[in-house]
């Protein structure tokens, strides 16, 4: 949980994005679509326990959002804190009050966090190749083992459709995308590049960010898939610095490659799946005075298998390895550390009369470093009619130490345990008629052997959370949708009594959008964070301060013109002056316009 000795803090956070689309399924349901993060395997939203939130990759683009760090925004019970905008800014999520370090992010299967060190930068994560983002909280995401917080999954577009954009805006920013596919029967390929730049808000700000992927699909046999992902992405960035401490010449390289390659097969009522994946990425600091060089990689691999029993029961059942290999070389310290790890996980579905399902799993997972973890999880969903769900989870999950947290030389401790939690929620959903949809969620968390101070950390820290979440998302007239939240945490350090830094009481948003026969469409988009505590750096000890709540205001109109479509906007249209951590302030009015053809 965000502790006070966790280094800066929790910034906005904002609206559901809901895809209402009907489906159909073995018991009545009103309106949801499938999912992958629940249990690993698809299902439909509307029959898991967990509470999982789905965005479209071409949704999140006609709004003109570029990275990940972007998105999610947008979601209720998620928040994100950002130093600096931009491609060149640092953007992390908090899930229900946790740390960045605490919420697994996950590329096309492949754990990000298995090389990060500090929680994963969601603004190096471009939008230009997703096809969807979901986004799982509290207890379910213990099927994933190091996910203490949530899970943030990203899966990138298999389509085969060509298309290019160009966008420029304020603060000299400046971008190009181009995809080429192919399609032939029975598999298909997609290519893509993508640079974006920025000259900054503030000195030393300007960034350099190009991403590229591919995407390659494969028959592999009767009813079977062999699936290629690679995804490569590079920037050197200016460091400017809090306000307090500026650092003018500080500069910033990062590397990130991955590669997945995944097996499918399909027969009858059974699926099963393998993966083998690898990771590499790479850090680079310099400054006067100062250099570091961080290196990490990962290679690992997975095997599932569901069988569908004639009851509507499923059993889901895998296998994970993976081993990572970290070095950090700087001019005051040097190390290198390895580590290996294997889980294996079992989830029971299984349908109790006509109307309620019932989830029962756990997962174990075998540390070279720190030893074994097995965590329990229990869910349930019931339809109380065809337009009312209810749906409650409880389980248990963890967060495991990092490499620099067990291995810096004099500042570490090999001895560190992961951090624990349980958790729970409950919520319930309504669709009391066609085109409106309510969602009503509480939560809990109550963590404990939280890692704590600088040199040497800790397992000392505890923490609860306690919070309510309201979304609605309407189709009120022709052509007119609004969609909003607002979600109120209360979270304690219990060892001090204490609000937990970076954490807002409320936070909120909406969005009302139309859209006219001849194909415009406008956007508005609200944000609102109330006052949250964070920490001074600038004095010494630091000092608790309270940074102001804020609302942003956002633009968005897009014309299409045969197939080219035209889209411009406005973000923090009010000019608002605001922190979402002390001593990084946001940038001010900015505006863009975007050219694009085959999105």
């Amino acid at each position: 949980m965000a502790l006070r000795t966790v280094p800066t803090g929790i910034a906005a956070v904002g609206i559901l994005l809901f895809v209402m689309a009907p489906v159909r399924g073995q018991v009545p349901t009103f309106e949801g679509e499938e999912v992958t993060v629940p249990g690993l395997r698809p299902q439909l939203s509307t029959t898991t326990p967990a509470f999982v939130s789905v965005l479209g990759g071409e949704e999140l683009r006609r709004l003109g959002f570029a990275t990940l760090g972007d998105a999610l925004r947008f979601l209720a019970e998620v928040s994100t804190r950002a130093a600096g905008g931009g491609p060149g800014g640092f953007t992390q999520a908090s899930i229900r009050g946790s740390t960045p370090q605490q919420v697994l992010v996950l590329v096309d299967g492949v754990p990000l966090n298995a090389t990060a060190q500090f929680g994963v930068n969601l603004s190096t994560i471009s939008l230009a190749e997703v096809e969807r983002i979901e986004v799982l909280r509290g207890s379910y995401s213990a099927i994933y083992g190091n996910a203490l917080g949530g899970v943030i999954s990203v899966r990138t577009r298999p389509s085969a459709k060509t298309g290019y954009s160009m966008v420029g805006g304020s603060f000299g920013s400046a971008g190009a995308r181009l995809r080429l596919g192919r399609a032939w029967p029975g598999g298909r390929i997609a290519l893509g590049a993508e640079v974006l730049g920025t000259s900054g808000d503030r000195p030393n700000s300007d960034a350099t960010r190009w991403t590229g992927t591919l995407h390659l699909e494969l028959p592999g046999g009767p009813q079977r898939t062999l699936t290629l992902v690679a995804r490569h992405s590079a920037s050197t960035a200016g460091l400017p610095g809090p306000t307090f401490f500026p650092t003018p010449d500080d500069r910033l390289d990062d590397v990130r490659t991955l590669l997945a390659l995944t097996w499918a097969k399909e027969a009858g009522p059974q699926t099963m799946q393998a993966r083998i994946w690898w990771l590499g990425d790479r850090l680079a600091q310099t400054s006067p005075g100062f250099s570091s060089d961080d290196r990490g990689g990962a290679l690992g691999g997975a095997f599932q298998r569901v069988l569908r029993r004639p009851d509507g029961a499923v059993l889901t059942w895998g296998l994970e390895l993976a081993r990572s290999t970290f070095s950090s070389t700087s001019t005051f310290a040097t190390f290198q550390s390895d580590a290996a790890t294997w889980a294996g996980y079992l989830q029971y579905d299984t349908v109790l009369g006509p109307r309620t399902h019932l989830g029962l799993g756990a997962r174990y997972d075998a540390h070279s470093t720190y030893g074994a973890q097995v965590n329990p999880r229990l869910g349930f969903v019931h339809l109380a009619s065809d337009r009312v769900r209810v749906r409650g989870s409880v389980g248990r999950a963890f967060r495991a130490p990092t490499f620099f947290e067990l291995n810096y030389p004099g500042c570490s401790n090999p001895a560190l345990r992961p951090e624990e939690a349980w958790a729970a929620d409950l919520g319930l959903e309504a669709a009391p008629r066609p085109g409106l949809l309510l969602r009503l969620n509480g939560f809990a968390t109550v963590a404990r052997n939280l890692i704590v101070g600088g040199c040497d950390p800790q397992n000392v820290g505890s923490a609860r959370i306690a919070g309510i979440s309201a979304e609605a998302a309407w189709r009120i007239g022709e052509g007119w949708t609004a969609q909003g939240n607002l979600t109120w945490t209360d979270g304690v350090d219990r060892d001090t009594g204490l609000r937990l830094l970076r954490v807002p009481p409320w936070q909120g948003s909406a969005v009302l959008r139309r859209i006219w026969p001849s194909g415009a469409a406008a956007s508005l988009l609200v944000t609102y964070t109330s006052a949250r505590d964070d920490l001074d750096t600038s004095t010494f000890p630091a000092t608790r301060v309270t940074l102001p709540g804020y609302v942003t205001v956002g633009l968005r109109y897009e014309q299409s013109v045969g197939p080219l479509l035209l889209l411009a906007g406005v973000d923090n249209l009010l000019d608002s002056r605001y922190e979402t951590l002390r001593g990084y302030p946001a940038q001010g009015r900015t505006f863009f316009v975007q050219f694009a053809l085959g999105r």
